[in-house]
């Protein structure tokens, strides 16, 4: 796809442009340096006519900028004019979780899924499904620390389930409830997290994505996926009750699956693993105490939830406002809570 580039500098007067860094069916994705800041940037171009594409990137930029969490990408600035449109975003230098999982070991894997579990638990609070968990949606930064992204089909959902109006998002990780078009919860995310780990730990999907989409759905909708050889039993009864054909069946939330996988993780790999696994992860403080204990936790909803960093697992500096002057929540050893209002926009 070809951009005016000079359409785009002059809808960003702020920012110098840099390479292009990405491509998609939206439009595509180039680098950029802010001068005042002094800090890097990635700017997410759309430039099209369609009505459904505007709508859904004009959506993406109002709940990324409605959001403050350590594991979801974080939004700068938003701009539009004429048929162009732009959402200026924090730079992921790291790459995607496509290019980086080969060779991962298992406690890597388990940590991948704790810190999208955690950014599911945040959005979730918000009413906010993602609808499209996969590799290629979870990127990492230059320190290592991993990043939820795409909102593009992101949903709001009101009390337990939103209705589907259209089946959107990749088949390889939809849910049953998603393909037939039924109604969404915070299970549907979960599913797709668990294809993901699935995917992970045993180096192939749970169903061959290779089928034709008749065929991939059935398996989806109907075959029990294969078991997870290899794999301690305790992780991999997590990771297949994460499977569950039926919403009501998987785990009621993803703090709950957060709790199970890093016990039973603890249970599989030794207490710590989190730690040893290498990945920076931003944790609650009952799942961080869930993954030093090797005993099953109990997946039940906290009360309070405070988000804290490993001991020396999360850069110290990754505040939005680096020239405010004020310590960041992980410089002052605190992470907002999954409940209350969203964050103020970046």
């Amino acid at each position: 796809m070809l951009v005016d580039r000079a359409r785009v500098a002059a809808a960003l007067p702020g920012y110098e442009l840099g390479d292009q860094i990405g491509a998609g069916a939206f439009g595509l994705v180039l680098a950029g340096w802010h001068r005042r800041l002094q800090r890097d940037v990635a700017i997410k171009v759309l430039a099209t006519a369609q009505e459904g594409a505007r709508v859904r990137f004009q959506t993406e930029a109002r709940i990324l900028a409605g959001m403050d969490h350590p594991h979801l990408v974080r939004v700068h600035d938003y701009a539009e004019t004429d048929s162009l449109y732009l959402i200026v975003m924090e730079m992921l230098a790291g790459g995607t979780l496509t290019r980086r999982r080969a060779g991962m070991t298992a406690q890597e894997s388990c940590a991948v899924g704790l810190a999208v579990a955690e950014a599911l638990a945040y959005t979730h609070a918000r009413r906010v499904l993602h609808r499209d968990i996969k590799p290629d949606n979870i990127l990492f930064d230059a320190t290592g620390l991993l990043k939820v992204t795409d909102f593009g089909i992101a949903k709001l959902f009101a009390g337990a389930a939103a209705s589907a109006s259209a089946i959107m998002g990749t088949p390889k990780y939809m849910p049953p409830e998603q393909l037939t078009g039924g109604r969404l919860g915070p299970a549907a995310d979960l599913y797709a997290l668990g294809v993901l780990l699935y995917e992970l730990l045993a180096g192939v999907a749970p169903f061959d994505p290779t089928l034709p989409p008749h065929a991939l759905y059935h398996h989806h909708l109907h075959t029990p996926p294969p078991p997870l050889p290899g794999v301690p039993a305790p992780v991999a009864t997590v990771i297949l009750r994460a499977l569950a054909k039926d919403p009501a069946a998987r785990y009621p939330s993803a703090r709950a699956f957060a709790l199970a996988l890093a016990g039973a993780a603890a249970r599989g790999y030794g207490p710590g693993w989190v730690a040893q696994s290498g990945i920076p992860v931003c944790l609650a403080d009952e799942v961080h105490a869930a993954s030093e204990r090797p005993a099953d936790p109990v997946a039940k909803e906290p009360l309070v939830t405070v988000h804290v960093p490993l001991p020396g697992a999360i850069p110290p500096a990754l505040d939005n406002a680096p020239d405010s002057g004020e310590p960041s929540a992980h410089q002052a050893g605190r992470q907002p809570s999954d409940g209350g209002s969203p964050a103020p926009a970046s």
